[in-house]
């Protein structure tokens, strides 16, 4: 949907699933949701083999009674072009109508460009609440060295999106917590990019809907992350796990898609290129490269804020939790060459509306490591 606005004519967009439902058990929802696109519809369902494993075997008996046919494609573990294609060449070869990615970001990533490129619709069925991607028209696609290669968006969001929680809630914690940790840039940079003047990956303005929905996701967090943190350890599935995952997926997917990004993401792609952060999730480098957005912003409270709840809830809040154990000249380097991959020309940096150097770039890791290691002395 799209919109000119009357005062500035500039057009602003809006995107988001064509259906999301989050519950307990709603993965049973599964082959009903895949028989819309037929009753006989042929589906390539992508998934680990500890995924299927976590779903049980309930699931594909009763796959098996509604007389739903499938494939299933184990996931090579890397969002990569090399994947996708294999994912594409498993589709074409057993005529699949639909696809379905059951799993994290990177898989459900790879089940979307592939999805994409064949024009099949997608269901997606996520079994972690570690980022966004279940309901983005996006995918990030990674080289086979694990550095982020490029963005590709995709014509329209998942036709479906069935979020279990129950599912969810036997992830590990540290899944949770980098849903959390992708989800805090969600509003800072959408304000940014607001600000900024600057451009969604719709090439488009925000919408007021987007940047709503990325200030409701923070605000979410604030109120309710630490708690839905703890609670998830203890293994209960309350109000406030609920609505942590609906940010983590639902509202970060539509802010960041329809509200903008900003320098966290990109100051994330830059951490990729480093060999001692790739053992990190996304939303774990995404949380604490939002403290440093906030220092390149020169707001040291709002740094402060989120080095705290990054370390309230497991995420990283130091350069060297992050991996980054150099000191000095070593030390700076490393952070020149992911500042140098942070302001390429593609890079959401670019639509807060003003020039960064590479050094200013350092210079911010280097003051928000300052920053943590005075809070957490």
């Amino acid at each position: 949907m799209s919109r000119s606005d009357s005062e500035s004519g500039r057009t602003t967009a809006i995107i988001m699933p064509m259906q999301y439902r989050q519950g307990p058990g709603v993965i049973r929802e599964l082959p009903e949701a895949v028989a819309r696109f037929g009753e006989r519809a042929q589906a390539l369902v992508v998934a680990t083999s500890g995924g299927l494993e976590r779903l049980g075997e309930p699931l594909l008996a009763d796959w098996r009674a509604k007389g739903m046919r499938a494939r299933f494609a184990e996931f090579g573990g890397e969002c990569s072009e090399a994947e996708i294609g294999r994912l594409r060449t498993e589709a074409e070869s057993c005529r699949a109508s639909v696809i379905v990615g059951i799993g994290g970001g990177k898989l459900l990533d790879a089940a979307k460009s592939a999805a994409y490129r064949l024009e099949l619709p997608v269901i997606i069925a996520p079994t972690i609440a570690s980022s966004d991607a279940p309901c983005s028209a996006l995918s990030v696609i990674y080289d086979e060295q694990g550095r982020v290669a490029k963005l590709e968006t995709h014509p329209h969001n998942p036709d479906v999106v069935l979020v279990d929680t129950e599912v969810i809630l036997q992830a590990p914690l540290r899944y949770l917590a980098a849903g959390m940790g992708d989800a805090l840039a969600t509003a800072p940079e959408a304000l940014a990019c607001l600000r900024g003047g600057g451009r969604t990956i719709l090439g488009a303005y925000p919408t007021r809907l987007g940047t709503a929905a990325a200030e409701l996701c923070g605000r979410i967090l604030e109120a309710d992350g630490v708690q839905a943190y703890a609670d998830a350890g203890r293994g209960e599935r309350t109000e406030a796990f609920e609505r942590v995952v609906e940010a983590n997926t639902l509202l970060s997917g539509i802010g960041f898609e329809s509200g903008g990004l900003a320098a966290a993401h990109s100051l994330h792609d830059g951490l990729t290129e480093l060999p001692e952060c790739h053992h990190l999730l996304h939303g774990e480098k995404v949380g604490f490269c939002t403290a440093v957005q906030a220092t390149l912003l020169g707001e040291p409270d709002e740094t402060a804020r989120f080095l705290t709840f990054c370390r309230q809830i497991g995420l990283p809040a130091t350069l060297a939790e992050a991996g980054l154990r150099q000191t000095g000249a070593e030390l700076r380097g490393k952070l020149l060459v992911a500042a140098e991959r942070a302001l390429a020309p593609e890079e959401t940096i670019h639509q807060i509306g003003r020039t960064f150097t590479a050094a200013e770039i350092a210079d911010a890791f280097e003051e928000t490591d300052r920053i943590a290691r005075r809070l957490f002395a």
